[in-house]
């Protein structure tokens, strides 16, 4: 299975945290639910530095980042994206939320570090990328709802993925993985300055 890091942006830098990351939150559990190694940092609860960020991607052999929002943390993702390749050379590079399904092509041309972008819902189209990870399959020319890379590195747009008929099947609480309790607390919410590591993915 893999290890799964997900990553809540900054959303308004110039105000402070009001909301719980309900989506990711989900993604999170449904991960966890299918096996993998799950763990969430949220830069937006703990507005911390740079620095914290690359001490979360030395934490561990994570085989996805997943980072995504609304287009209001374009800036935050765009620098972040630079750090998590530097850092994570050889690690799958997922975005998503609403500053990627705005405009995929556009966005997989100014951060050439994504590999692969979710268009539109994530609640299938995700579980679905990290099964092909698992596989050592990286083509996702036939996975629906995705921009992805072809051999030259150009951002392709595949079909529409169905949104869900039914959202009850998603998980009714967002799961043991979920570490804060309130986005407001400014808590740390996987790792604090004193012990910059994150706890092992298998620990969760």
């Amino acid at each position: 299975m893999a290890k799964v890091l997900f990553i809540n942006p900054v959303v308004r830098e110039e105000d402070v945290p009001r909301h719980i990351p309900y989506g990711i939150a989900l993604l999170a559990a449904i991960a966890q639910r299918d096996g993998h190694l799950v763990q969430v940092y949220d830069a937006n609860a703990w507005r911390q530095g740079w620095d914290v960020l690359e001490q979360v991607c030395d934490a561990d052999d994570w085989d996805v980042v997943a980072i995504g929002g609304l287009t209001t943390t374009y800036r935050y993702i765009k620098k972040a994206c630079r750090i998590i390749r530097a850092k994570l050379p050889k690690v799958r590079l997922v975005a998503g939320g609403g500053f990627f399904t705005s405009m995929p092509l556009e966005i997989m041309e100014w951060m050439p570090q994504i590999d692969v972008g979710v268009v539109g819902e994530a609640f299938v189209t995700f579980p679905e990328i990290l099964r092909k990870v698992d596989a050592g399959d990286f083509d996702f020319s036939n996975t629906l709802g995705v921009a992805y890379r072809n051999a030259q590195g150009k951002g392709v747009l595949t079909g529409v993925r169905p949104n869900i008929p039914d959202i009850d099947v998603l998980p009714g609480r967002p799961g043991t993985c979920s570490p804060w309790t309130k986005s407001t607390s400014r808590t740390p919410p996987i790792c604090s300055a004193k012990r910059p590591s994150l706890p092992s993915a298998a620990s969760t």
